[in-house]
């Protein structure tokens, strides 16, 4: 059983390699979710499984813990060392936790949002630059060049 788990997991890790970036924690959710059940569809013909699959929500009865701190994280039941964790910015993080080596990132993917967000409109911005070039060269120097 380990062994089948661990086949699938491998199967989902090599179809997220190219997943597009996602902007929130829900949107990196339901993108983890699409992959798995992807995954699951070649192992199962029972249909209705994979359709209540689709409808699985993220909470704590579906062994995802942290749900109202940054990141949320999901502990496997069947391999409780392996964590997929969730941000609020959409970035996912995939690890095996323990073993004979350091926590191993099996998978890492950063947020579609951007890194640093400008705290001022760009014309403000703009105005501050132009402001500090004035001052920097004053009227009188520029008439003597």
């Amino acid at each position: 059983m380990f062994y089948e788990f661990e086949r699938r997991a491998v199967a989902f890790l090599k179809r997220i390699e190219s997943m597009a970036p996602c902007s929130s924690r829900q949107q990196a959710y339901d993108s983890l979710l699409a992959h798995w059940h992807a995954v699951e569809s070649n192992y199962h013909d029972d249909q209705a499984y994979l359709d209540a699959l689709l409808h699985t929500k993220m909470s704590l009865e579906n062994n995802w813990h942290g749900l109202d701190g940054n990141p949320c994280y999901w502990q496997s039941p069947r391999v409780p060392q392996l964590r997929v964790y969730i941000h609020d910015d959409g970035a996912i993080v995939i690890q095996r936790l323990g073993g004979t080596r350091e926590d191993r990132i099996l998978f890492a993917l950063n947020s579609a949002q951007p890194v640093f967000h400008s705290p001022k409109p760009e014309s403000e911005g703009a105005a501050f630059a132009s402001a500090v070039q004035y001052a920097a060269v004053p009227e009188a120097s520029l008439s003597k060049m």
